[in-house]
């Protein structure tokens, strides 16, 4: 994903009924999307793509939208 793609993707997971933003990382992810992966308030996400990604193909590290609060 494209820089600008994770910033519309992060701006429509807050907008939304999310009450944090979880950081998801592949198996194969490398060290440094490793030590980002998690769940973060707003304000202290980290911005996609990570800038010190040493994976093959890029950064595979994506957002997704924490919920705890929510459900049936």
């Amino acid at each position: 994903m494209t820089e600008k793609e994770h910033k519309a993707m992060l701006k429509k997971i807050q907008e939304g009924l999310a009450t944090k933003v979880r950081i998801l990382v592949p198996a194969n992810a490398c060290s440094v999307c490793r030590r980002v992966e998690g769940a973060y308030e707003f304000e202290g996400v980290p911005e996609l793509p990570l800038e010190d990604c040493a994976g093959i193909d890029g950064c595979n590290a994506m957002y997704a939208p924490v919920l705890d609060q929510f459900g049936p």
